[in-house]
């Protein structure tokens, strides 16, 4: 949780963030647009432009009601398979719906159902786990009328940039927050922009802190006299005339960045504070710290740092390759080297390899528990996931992907905090690599490979060493 808003839910007593919603946009704007007390609605012109713009059509509303009514939650397609779409939206737009109730609309009208549903594994409704406030729902059928796939950002370099937050829901402006029976939410979904001050690195919950994994904005008044929560350093006039904050049924919506002149998605929208005006702010779950979920669900979805396209978009004609995560397609990371197997034995590759086999799988930048399926035709082994759901593909792997299963972990034990040795150490079942720093009492702190999560202090029976 940012430090600023630490000290604020203290202060009040109560945990402030709430689903968010279409935007509040800034009193003069506003105004200029021809928004006045008779005319409330004519002020939104310039953040329904906004909206309308080509690289946000993937934006869609969502009914949670079976289609009866619409601004419930909005949603972002990510591509398609050969059979389906892919929607990513927020986790708590399914807190109390099923997914067959779930209608998605696009711009033109087109409604379409859905059929399947993950929510990231680490979500619940308590907010101190908002940052991975995700899900990915699978729809019937293709789209094939949005133009070019959305690329989701691969990199880290949101702070100090202005994004675009795009969604279906209520209306209203600094002055008032939003106010659904003044600022009729209609059909049209609108836009808003706001200057990134802060951007929160995932990382493990605790008493005085949440999991992190959020960009924040903030929505100043335009002449200045609202000091940025964050201190004074940080800007406290409008970025821009098009600046605003998320309102009800916003959720779900993406945020959208320019790098390297194309457009990027850097966040889902999931949450503001207070009454959405000025002085307040809106949450934004970043791409960054949920990307291995991402791609596991939908191998298919396109990163900015790709070189070549996801499998699931390869041309009907060529036979898709598996998708290989960036760091075994790349130079192998220093945690995962080690012996490789040879010999006969259950450790050697055949026997690693070996059906039903129970073994460790590097993947996605981890080491995941897993079932050996058998060799390939390839040579590589083909394996599947413990945690994968029914229709989910077998993974293939190389020989040196793989680690004999213990129920202490993979590798070797490690038996003292030594400064420098490479690592990994477990979270909920999965061993991320990285180094130990020193010493904590009983402890040895660990700094992570992954630099989107911070040092942790962890006992020695969390931490294995692969050489």
């Amino acid at each position: 949780m940012v430090p600023w808003l630490g000290r604020l839910c203290l202060l009040v007593g109560l945990l402030l963030p709430h689903s968010a919603p279409a935007v509040v946009i800034l009193d003069s704007t506003w105004r200029e647009e021809g928004g006045r007390p008779d005319r409330e609605n004519a002020g939104f012109g310039a953040h329904i432009r906004l909206a309308q713009e080509p690289q946000f059509r993937s934006v869609l509303s969502i009914s949670l009601d079976g289609g009866t009514s619409w601004g419930d939650g909005s949603g972002t397609w990510i591509g398609n398979d050969d059979r389906h779409a892919y929607i990513l939206t927020s986790a708590h737009n399914f807190d109390e719906t099923e997914v067959e109730e779930a209608r998605f609309r696009t711009d033109d009208g087109t409604v379409l159902r859905a059929d399947r549903l993950w929510i990231h594994p680490d979500y619940d409704s308590n907010d101190d786990w908002s940052g991975r406030d995700a899900a990915i729902v699978r729809l019937t059928r293709p789209i094939t009328h949005l133009g070019p796939q959305p690329v989701l950002y691969g990199g880290r370099g949101e702070k100090g940039h202005v994004i675009t937050f795009v969604g279906y829901g209520t209306r209203g402006i600094g002055s008032v927050g939003e106010d659904e029976q003044r600022f009729n939410t209609g059909l049209d979904k609108a836009a808003a922009q706001g200057f990134v001050d802060e951007v929160e690195p995932l990382r493990r919950p605790t008493d005085d802190q949440d999991a992190g994994n959020s960009l924040a904005v903030f929505l100043p008044r335009e002449d200045g006299r609202i000091e940025n929560p964050l201190g004074s350093d940080y800007r406290s006039r409008p970025a821009s005339r098009l600046v605003g904050l998320l309102g009800s049924g916003d959720s779900g919506g993406s945020a959208w960045m320019q790098d390297g002149g194309r457009w990027v998605i850097v966040g889902i929208n999931t949450a503001g504070d207070g009454k959405a005006g000025y002085g307040d702010s809106s949450w934004f779950v970043r791409i960054n710290g949920i990307r291995p979920w991402i791609q596991k669900t939908f191998p298919g979805a396109a990163f900015s740092d790709q070189d070549t396209a996801p499998a699931a978009m390869v041309a009907a004609a060529v036979p898709a390759a598996p998708a290989i995560p960036n760091a075994i397609a790349s130079a192998e990371p220093p945690a995962r080297v080690g012996v490789r197997p040879t010999g006969t034995g259950a450790d050697s590759p055949a026997g690693l390899c070996a059906p039903r086999a129970r073994v460790f799988v590097w993947s996605e930048d981890a080491w995941y528990t897993g079932r050996a399926r058998g060799p390939a035709r390839d040579g590589r082994c083909r394996v599947r996931l413990e945690d994968a759901d029914e229709d989910d593909d077998d993974e293939m792997v190389d020989a040196e992907d793989l680690v004999a299963w213990t129920a202490q972990g993979p590798g070797r034990a490690v038996t003292a905090c030594q400064v420098g040795l490479t690592v990994v150490a477990e979270d909920n079942g999965v061993w991320f690599p990285g180094e130990i720093k020193r010493a904590k009492g009983n402890a040895c702190v660990v700094a992570y490979d992954d630099e989107d999560f911070d040092d942790e202090s962890l006992p020695l029976e969390r931490i294995r060493r692969l050489r």
